[in-house]
């Protein structure tokens, strides 16, 4: 199943129609954002092999420039905006009427820390099982310690984030070097 009421926190296991999911709503964000995309991926936890995770298809859109994007097209798809407590970058999320949300739509600049950030962990991450199960223990502590508090259970990650993404930006340059 995929969609999680927004401001909660529940983990799913893994389901490998997570990634069909994800390519169905890639080919949508290209018909809506056609050359104003230079890539479009999917990240998050969902796009890390066997590993539970809040059921949200979170999808990154790298653009080359945030001016005169066709956002409009975007929620002519009812895709709607929301406020992104951690960065700049645009959100817009697929919610049903009862708030559940199904997928978040990051839009940032192609090429930036963030958009290597979102792809290098996901890379990361499925190159090295070991690391995404450790991930996915602190996610589960997390869980059970927020008290279904999302920014809660979202900050708790924060050092381990930090950490992490180093180790990923380390391989990713590494398999460039190669």
């Amino acid at each position: 199943m995929t969609g999680l009421k927004r401001g909660t926190v529940a983990l799913s296991s893994h389901d490998p129609e997570w990634a069909r999911q994800a390519q169905e709503t890639i080919r949508v964000l290209w018909e809506v954002f056609g050359d104003s995309a230079e890539d479009i991926q999917h990240i998050g936890s969902t796009a890390i092999n066997g590993i539970k995770a809040k059921p949200i298809i979170d999808i990154a859109v790298g653009v080359e420039s945030m001016e005169g994007l066709p956002l409009g097209r975007l929620t002519e798809r009812s895709f709607q905006e929301r406020h992104n407590r951690f960065s700049s970058n645009l959100l817009y999320v697929l919610e049903t009427e009862e708030l559940v949300r199904t997928h978040q739509v990051h839009i940032l600049e192609y090429d930036s820390l963030q958009w290597h950030n979102y792809v290098d962990l996901r890379d990361y991450m499925n190159a090295f099982p070991e690391k995404a199960r450790e991930y996915e223990a602190l996610k589960i502590r997390l869980q059970k310690e927020c008290n279904n508090v999302q920014t809660a259970y979202t900050d708790g990650k924060q050092g381990y984030m930090e950490h992490t993404l180093a180790e990923a930006r380390a391989y990713a340059a590494g398999k460039e070097q190669d």
